[in-house]
């Protein structure tokens, strides 16, 4: 019996991998976005760039394996 992926029955559509693509692009406006000061756009920053390694951790888990 094969392996369902984790993301089979996402009816959501969260992909982990196409939301840490969105949380580095956030990460990278937050260092340039004139309403925050500098303090707070690079704690922005670093929020966005961790939430985007853990999606991106989330998504090497739900990618099958090569191993059958």
């Amino acid at each position: 019996m094969a392996r369902k992926l984790r993301t089979q029955l996402d009816i959501f559509d969260r992909d982990p991998a196409r939301l840490a693509k969105a949380n580095r692009d956030a990460a990278m406006h937050a260092l340039t976005d004139v309403q925050f000061p500098p303090a707070i756009r690079q704690e922005r920053h670093d929020h966005y760039m961790a939430e985007a390694v853990r999606l991106e951790a989330l998504a090497a888990l739900c990618t099958p394996s090569q191993a059958a």
